[in-house]
């Protein structure tokens, strides 16, 4: 399967095995509207919710997970939706994701970062990196 948007992949997998959102729905325990925002790109689904849909549709849950899981640039963060951000992938076997909970202050500053122009990005970008790196100095100092 391409590496598409989550909401696209719910929506092809669901619609290639003739199921309704109706159908995928009650089988996750919630409501079709609820679902339906999944397919819209309102919500994402949690961790659980995607290990339900796997096992449904019968694909490795690594089907779900890849770089486009996190929202694209344009869209919103929702404070009650939980997001996944694929981390580390060098660092992981070929092929492999891991896969982190944003916090509410993640999600908070990755609104407000949108917000801001270029240059104001760059700065707090520079300042971050500096912070992390005075705060690597001072743990190797006490060492």
């Amino acid at each position: 399967m391409p590496e598409l948007l989550l909401k696209d992949k719910l929506k092809e997998l669901r619609t290639s095995r003739h199921y309704t959102q109706t159908k995928v729905a009650g089988y996750l325990n919630m409501t079709r509207q609820g679902y339906a925002h999944y397919e819209a790109g309102k919500r994402t689904p949690d961790y659980r919710t995607l290990l339900k849909l796997s096992k449904l549709y019968n694909v490795d849950i690594e089907v779900f997970i890849n770089s486009k899981t996190v929202p694209m640039s344009g869209e919103l963060l929702h404070e009650s939706v939980n997001y996944n951000l694929d981390m580390e992938k060098d660092s992981l076997p070929q092929g492999k994701s891991r896969i982190i909970q944003l916090t509410q202050e993640e999600k908070r500053l990755f609104t407000l970062f949108r917000k801001l122009n270029e240059s104001e990005k760059k700065q707090i970008l520079a300042f971050l990196e500096n912070k992390v790196r005075k705060k690597q100095q001072d743990n190797i100092k006490e060492d």
